[in-house]
């Protein structure tokens, strides 16, 4: 499920045509883990090998982060290009239906790369791309023949890539953003010397304000 984000828009104005502007916005949505980013991605392996001995995952690979972002635009006319930072922040617990293993994983990425953005009348589309880093936290508790096993496993994905699009739409002030998000973010669980994906297809929806 979609839920809302909050958006506010900084404008400062300098000696020339061009202006600065800075976003700041907080935004929430779906992240499918299990969908592979198209052209960049790949399918990941870690969880499929595990069910192969623990039986089918009881949960889906979906996962619901909270991204806090800062997008920085030189626009000339209705035209305006940038840098933009992103922290991505979730976590997620699976369960597996033949026995009690379980694994949890909590992940922090942070992105950045360039923006570009058109000003229309009523919308205002943007694009943009890049690199980060993502680092993770993954908890085993796996049971095979009636023994248990507990792992910890802390790993950084270096050099994942994303892209993405969307639209801001402005209402006297108070608008709506939405962003469709493709991330390539691969972590090599040591375990199963298995690649897990951290990124996937996203979708975010969202409100800001202007001013």
């Amino acid at each position: 499920m979609l839920t809302s984000a909050s958006l506010l828009l900084f404008t400062f104005t300098g000696w020339s045509a061009e202006k600065t502007v800075l976003y700041f916005a907080l935004q929430y949505g779906n992240q499918d883990t299990g969908s592979p980013a198209p052209v960049v991605g790949s399918k990941d392996a870690y969880l499929s090998t595990l069910e192969n001995i623990h039986g089918p995952l009881k949960e889906n690979r979906e996962v619901s982060p909270k991204v806090l972002s800062f997008d920085f635009y030189k626009t000339s006319g209705s035209f305006a290009s940038g840098f933009g930072l992103e922290v991505h922040s979730y976590s997620k617990s699976y369960s597996f239906e033949n026995d009690d293993s379980s694994v949890n994983l909590s992940a922090v990425g942070l992105l950045y790369g360039l923006n570009f953005y058109y000003r229309g009348d009523f919308w205002y589309p943007f694009m943009g791309f890049g690199t980060g880093n993502y680092s993770v936290k993954v908890e085993e508790q796996l049971t095979t023949e009636g023994s248990t096993t507990y792992g910890t496993v802390f790993g950084q994905v270096d050099k994942p890539f994303y892209y993405k699009f969307g639209v801001r739409i402005p209402l006297n002030g108070i608008g709506i953003v939405f962003t469709q998000q493709y991330i390539s973010a691969d972590l090599k669980v040591e375990t199963e010397n298995k690649p897990l994906s951290l990124g996937g297809t996203a979708s975010f929806i969202g409100l800001y304000y202007a001013f």
